[in-house]
């Protein structure tokens, strides 16, 4: 549940979105539908457990426009793997030349660490989601998003061993463990661990979130605005690691700059995250930043270059002394093309500044269809 403090926030977003919506009832906002350059891709924080919590992705501040929709598949392959750098040595000393996953002993040892070196997050996480949208008002959107989530497979694991080994940057552990695992272990103060020897499930659909956008007026000229008030509505299976058990609430407030053929968009927004039901565990407030250029092609026009930043907290970051506290930095890059069939896009994502913290590499494919 949320705290009073909390609701407290929430009201008063809440207020201020209902007065800005009353006041715009003449302002002009072109549709989505009426500009070349289209939307960001749909990348959020990817580390486990965040992808259990809301998250909003990258948009543009365009509505749809009345009696306008969207829908959208976009599908992720996320690797993770971090570890402290205690964690790091120990698998070094214990493993010799021999590769093997983690066993009890290796737990006990983990979770007896300081606060802090007692993490452990190796996997590879399918999640595809749905997402479909709705015009309701030439001011307000609807949304609504359900992802499917996959835990386990190989398809990264030896990409990133080579490209480590190629280009000289260490493993970081991973030479000390099988690929094709799903393991974690979180030690925190008070008990309530986190371990994980295997993956939880092979999968399923996880918590429905629900979206409400509205048009801001042009406060700054050719600067378009919009605040987006999300929710999680906890359904689905906390002990397969499929929900956090509890509801969660958010807002995103988006700004972006049109020209001929770039665009500037920056989201920035908090979410406020329910317990972990499983692990009793209670998040702290998730603060993010995505900033996304978007850049139309001159010769070829139905190609878009994208370019997306995303600064984020990590879940565990309460942890003191610990690289998780460290803020998130992830890169993304891709191309979308529009064609009869819809709008096809790939990407890729990297992990920047920080290895400890947040996923080695990401591959994303979506498709997206704009009426």
């Amino acid at each position: 549940m949320l705290t009073k403090r909390h609701r407290k926030i929430l009201w008063l977003l809440s207020v201020i979105w209902l007065s800005t919506v009353a006041g715009i009832a003449n302002a002009r906002h072109i549709p989505l539908i009426e500009d070349p350059m289209g939307a960001p891709f749909r990348i959020r924080d990817y580390t486990f457990p965040s992808f259990l919590v809301l998250g909003f992705a990258p948009a543009p501040a365009s509505p749809l426009g009345q009696d306008h929709s969207a829908v959208e598949f976009h599908y992720s392959i996320i690797n993770n793997f971090q570890s402290s750098q205690e964690v790091e040595a120990y698998l070094k000393q214990s493993r010799g030349n021999t590769r093997r996953p983690l066993d009890s002993t290796d737990v006990d040892f983990i979770l007896g660490l300081p606060q802090g070196q007692a993490y452990y997050i190796d996997g590879e996480f399918g999640i595809l989601e749905f997402a479909a949208h709705w015009g309701l008002t030439e001011r307000i959107d609807l949304g609504a998003g359900i992802n499917y989530i996959h835990y386990g497979g190989r398809s990264l694991d030896e990409v990133i061993f080579d490209f480590h080994d190629a280009v000289g940057v260490g493993q970081a552990g991973r030479d000390y463990v099988l690929d094709n695992r799903v393991q974690v272990v979180l030690g925190r103060d008070g008990g309530q661990d986190v371990v994980l020897l295997d993956r939880p499930s092979s999968g399923g659909l996880s918590d429905p979130n629900i979206f409400l956008r509205f048009a801001l007026p042009e406060f700054v000229h050719k600067w378009r605005s919009n605040l987006e008030l999300g929710i999680k509505v906890p359904l689905m299976d906390e002990e397969k690691f499929l929900s956090t058990g509890s509801w969660d609430l958010g807002y995103q407030l988006t700004v972006d700059r049109r020209y001929a053929r770039d665009a500037w968009i920056i989201n920035l927004g908090t979410v406020f995250p329910g317990k972990f039901e499983q692990t009793d565990f209670r998040p702290p407030n998730l603060p993010f930043v995505n900033i996304s250029w978007l850049h139309r092609l001159k010769r070829w026009t139905s190609t878009r270059s994208f370019v997306q930043v995303l600064f984020a907290e990590h879940p565990y970051r309460a942890i003191v002394d610990s690289e998780l506290s460290d803020l998130e930095f992830q890169l993304t890059a891709g191309l979308k093309w529009d064609t009869s069939a819809g709008i096809i896009g790939f990407g890729l994502t990297e992990n920047l500044l920080n290895f400890d913290n947040t996923p080695d590499f990401g591959l994303h494919f979506t498709w997206g269809l704009l009426e």
